[in-house]
């Protein structure tokens, strides 16, 4: 018997807690993806790498926030940074101030691409203020992604990220289908489709459609289809394709950017993009840091008032002082953080690899610095979105069970991503690694039981 399983008798509060929330908020819960297919977990309080549910059950935590909490759960400097604000100068101003300067000019110190920067208060409004500022530059409306890339939920890019491959059509060029119901089929027709990691066809996409297409938003790292790096000369084809034909290139980095490097995947790769647009960890886990930027020609169309972007919350002081504690950090002991990072995922995955090798399960693990994904089924490198999509889903979901129920945690989505944290250490990499080997021969022998029949 395991006497570290977190079964049914030990979710007794946590199901009593779900089911009360589900009375008032619908489905339970504010965000589509938390839930979706695993077993409730009601959280009651974080701490460093782990989290723990309301009936006491531990988790390591390799999931962290979806990757905002870069220094783990409640990190001191961070939290007194915002109690100060709060209890010093307020939670919101809705004029300037002096950490709209200080956050700004370390965002534009970090990041090459951007020149000037707007606050905004999620990935999915960062990402729409790009795309509508690159079409007030170009003139043009049209803006193309890629199938199996997720920008945000809302109308104008909630497109193709997950498309039901029967009516997306082929796989060099699909076809443009809505993420979920209730958007306007106008919307539809001002986004393309393309297929990441195939230059040949972007190319093909972008001249034939030069005359109306804005801009590409393009994660420089497909993270939201698992991890799928662009190959070697992808990006670099694609800013040359840009610019030849008068389209601007915006970079999504809400995932990658302050993760992959101190300047994103747009430092890492030495591609730099016209536009872009950053979230999650550049506040280290403060709600609401999100932010836009570019090369101040373009950002002056927001300076002049030709393009709206603003809301209530934007920049206010609270999330900013989160904001600037976390970017302290980040720039002032760059070498000691993404070192740290790097070296936990590092172990991580060496140490999956080795496991489900020694097992005998085939699974291609993705990694870029300190973010991974495995997609079991796979022998080789996985490049495109429709092979990941070809994983095996059915070993993945009962893998991520076994471990959830061992107290180590990472999101059921096989297109979800692993995440190292400072607050990470080798306890706790030994520990998870202790896990999975648990898991995948449990998971083994169950389905080589149900395959023969027995």
């Amino acid at each position: 018997m395991d006497d570290n399983l977190i079964d049914d008798s030990h979710l007794v509060k946590t199901r009593e807690m779900f089911a009360k929330c589900q009375e008032v908020v619908s489905g339970g819960e504010s965000s589509y993806a938390r839930l979706i297919g695993t077993r409730p977990i009601v959280m009651e309080r974080g701490e460093g790498a782990y989290f723990y549910d309301v009936d006491g059950n531990a988790y390591i935590d390799w999931c962290i926030g979806y990757g905002p909490m870069i220094f783990g759960h409640r990190p001191k400097p961070i939290l007194d940074a915002i109690v100060a604000q709060i209890t010093q100068g307020g939670m919101l101003y809705t004029f300037p101030h002096e950490l709209d300067y200080e956050v700004g000019r370390k965002i534009v110190q970090a990041v090459p691409g951007i020149d000037q920067v707007r606050f905004a208060n999620s990935g999915s409004e960062a990402t729409q203020a790009a795309m509508r500022l690159a079409r007030a530059y170009t003139g043009k409306d049209k803006i193309l992604k890629w199938e199996g890339s997720y920008s945000g939920f809302l109308d104008c890019h909630a497109f193709s990220h997950v498309p039901a491959l029967e009516a997306a059509g082929r796989e060099r060029f699909p076809r443009t289908l809505p993420s979920q119901a209730g958007i306007p089929k106008a919307v539809e027709e001002t986004i393309i489709i393309g297929c990441f990691n195939d230059l040949d066809s972007a190319e093909t996409i972008i001249k034939r459609n030069a005359h109306q297409l804005a801009a590409v938003l393009s994660e420089p790292i497909l993270a939201d289809a698992g991890i799928i790096p662009p190959e070697p000369g992808f990006l670099e084809g694609l800013r040359r394709i840009c610019d030849e034909n008068g389209v601007l290139l915006i970079f999504d980095e809400i995932i990658t950017g302050f993760r992959v490097s101190l300047g994103g995947a747009q430092e890492l790769y030495d591609v730099i993009p016209d536009i872009t647009c950053v979230a999650k960890a550049v506040g280290g886990g403060t709600p609401g840091s999100a932010a836009f930027g570019g090369k101040k020609e373009i950002m002056e169309l927001e300076a002049d008032g030709v393009v709206l972007h603003g809301g209530t919350y934007s920049g206010n002081p609270m999330t900013l002082a989160g904001m600037n504690a976390a970017l302290d950090i980040l720039i002032n002991d760059r070498e000691r953080v993404y070192g740290h990072l790097n070296t936990i995922a590092n172990a991580m995955v060496q140490g999956m690899r080795g496991i489900f090798a020694e097992n005998g399960v085939p699974a291609y693990i993705s990694q870029v610095g300190p973010m991974w994904q495995v997609f079991f089924g796979h022998e080789g490198p996985v490049t495109r979105y429709r092979q990941a999509r070809a994983s095996d889903t059915r070993f993945f979901g009962m893998f991520q069970t076994e471990c959830q129920m061992r107290g180590v945690y990472f999101h059921n989505f096989n297109f979800e991503r692993f995440f190292a944290c400072t607050a990470h250490t080798q306890t706790e990499v030994d520990r998870s690694l202790e896990v999975i080997a648990t898991a995948t021969k449990i998971v083994k022998d169950r389905l080589s039981t149900l395959s023969a029949g027995v």
